[in-house]
């Protein structure tokens, strides 16, 4: 091994040990009592998204980037850990699996987040970090992307998840807030995410419909 690998070597574990730090908190929380009526979960994503975000900024200054990387990845896998708990340690019959064909045919939807009992999709999550890329069709590719659903499986539900409001109008006094549509912060990104009361929609709520389905 060159003296460069040895010296990077260092950079490889850290990589590693975010796989293994993440795999020993879902040993340790496989009994975690999951209050749904608290936000302790909300909390918990956006702590992590803010280290996220501060995190990948950091890397931008030093290396001089345009952009940072992007957290929409991110945002899906740390929903999915939390939510694979909830459903275990509620002992559910529900499956959750990401980017996965709801049907082995070419043109399929792929969601986010797909939730099945046995070999039926019983709800999806579509997850945007925000919608400001699409402030005006947003509405209408959901409701498309829940057409092709509800094609396949005509009884499952569509839920729409948005990390924050920042940079686009939110969703306003829509009446499927809180039902169908969820965001976590109303106008600010994570970085700025201080207290539990900034939180608009918890996602304990849409779990707490999941539970139910």
């Amino acid at each position: 091994m060159t003296d460069l690998l040895k010296r990077d070597e260092c950079v490889r574990q850290a990589i590693v040990s975010i796989v293994d730090t993440l795999q020993l908190m879902d040993q340790e929380l496989s009994h975690y009592p999951f209050d749904l009526q608290k936000t302790e979960i909300t909390q918990a994503i956006l702590q992590r998204m803010k280290t996220y975000y501060m995190t990948q900024n950091r890397i931008k200054s030093m290396l001089q980037k345009k952009y940072a990387t992007a957290g929409a990845d991110f945002f899906v896998e740390t929903v999915l850990f939390f939510l694979r708990l909830v459903l275990r340690t509620n002992k559910s019959d529900l499956a959750v699996y990401s980017e996965r064909q709801i049907r082995p045919t070419k043109n399929s939807i792929r969601p986010d987040i797909s939730i099945w009992r046995a070999d039926k999709v019983v709800a999806i999550i579509e997850c945007k970090t925000q919608l400001g890329w699409d402030r005006i069709h947003w509405e209408a590719n959901f409701n498309e992307r829940k057409r092709k659903l509800n094609d396949e499986f005509p009884e499952a539900n569509a839920y729409l998840l948005v990390m924050t409001g920042s940079n686009w109008r939110g969703f306003g006094e829509s009446e499927y807030l809180g039902q169908n549509y969820f965001c976590l912060l109303q106008d600010i990104w994570p970085v700025d995410y201080h207290s539990a009361d900034q939180i608009l929609t918890p996602i304990e709520s849409l779990f707490s419909i999941l539970l139910q389905q």
